[in-house]
């Protein structure tokens, strides 16, 4: 297939390079319009580095899309990729409300064009160990916790300070990071998340998006879920972020530990915990996301996260940052159509 990078100065880029470059695929040009990182991208594969993504759209004849670049122009530019028939992958969160994701999900599925969405936790092996000890998912919960610390802010001042700008993304660690592990929940639980509570606050960082978020989540069956998110673990050294969990179902206990999950199953709590081997590192999972996109699209398959999925996580989002600008007030969540 004849594939193409759109905003090529995106940090997530590097990380979907390698897998790119053994999948066989020629990547025939990248566009960037943060002139940053695209030509050092092109040269990799041999490929011009547009400024425009609409030049690059209007010069060559394209079989699939990767696509990044500004949180505001998403949707408009996932617009014209359907107009084009052209096939992508969206980075999320693929718009800045989930108004104009509904509408790129609408126009996308009229024409039945293949979209995914990296919601790179489906591809890795946290859900599989946790399906393996539960028999399947979803499970009934009790509770669960997460907590996703990045590094700070700094690391976007090198082809995308748009993201510390509001207007351009749209918000700060609630849109970039929550929506992973809102869509987590909602695998765990099988539910759509039905009511928010939101603290968010940018002491940390003292930028205009929040660098500090925390969420209470409640699934429409009553499941409790608490998320926090922010940029401030200190950058440069070996341990980039802090991942942690924890989850209670009626099987057992599960706790994020050193080499993968701990599990203390509750019908064998006597003997201790089970360490379930897992590689928790969430960079690596991206490569994963491109061999199963590139798979999928080619076979016909279904996007193992489409877009409406991250329209179903962006009506949290919403009420999110409601309850935020309301001190913390419940917001409840329309429910999923059909």
């Amino acid at each position: 297939m004849r594939v193409v990078l759109l905003g090529a100065s995106h940090w997530h880029v590097p990380l979907y390079l390698d897998a790119l470059q053994r999948s066989g695929h020629s990547v025939v040009a990248v566009s960037d319009r943060e002139g940053v990182k695209g030509e050092t991208v092109a040269h990799r594969f041999g490929c011009p580095c547009h400024a425009s993504d609409q030049e690059l759209l209007r010069q060559y004849a394209i079989d699939f899309a990767f696509v990044f670049g500004r949180h505001a122009d998403l949707a408009a530019l996932g617009g014209t990729l359907v107009d084009r028939g052209i096939p992508f992958a969206m980075e999320k969160p693929c718009g800045i409300s989930a108004a104009q994701v509904a509408t790129l999900r609408e126009r996308a599925e009229a024409k039945r064009l293949y979209v995914a969405v990296p919601f790179i936790l489906r591809v890795g092996e946290l859900l599989d160990r946790i399906r393996g000890s539960e028999g399947s998912l979803p499970t009934r919960l009790h509770h669960a916790a997460f907590r996703f610390i990045a590094g700070p802010v700094a690391r976007y001042r090198n082809g995308a300070d748009w993201m510390l700008d509001p207007a351009t993304a749209g918000g700060g660690c609630t849109m970039n990071l929550a929506v992973h592990f809102i869509d987590l929940f909602r695998q765990l639980t099988g539910q759509p998340v039905a009511a928010v509570r939101a603290v968010m606050t940018n002491r940390s960082q003292g930028v205009a998006v929040e660098d500090h978020s925390v969420l209470l989540l409640t699934a429409a069956d009553g499941t409790p879920g608490v998320l926090e998110t922010g940029y401030s673990f200190p950058g440069g050294g070996a341990e980039p972020r802090e991942f942690s969990f924890s989850i209670s179902t009626e099987a057992g206990y599960y706790r994020s530990a050193s080499g993968g999950v701990s599990f203390l199953r509750r019908d064998a709590a006597a003997s201790g915990p089970t360490l379930l081997p897992a590689g928790l590192d969430t960079d690596p999972l991206y490569g994963n996301f491109v061999n199963r996109v590139l798979a999928e699209v080619q076979s016909g398959a279904t996007p193992v996260a489409g877009l409406r999925d991250v329209e179903a996580v962006m009506r949290v989002i919403d009420a999110a940052y409601a309850s935020a600008r309301a001190d913390g007030a419940l917001r409840k969540i329309a429910q999923e159509e059909d």
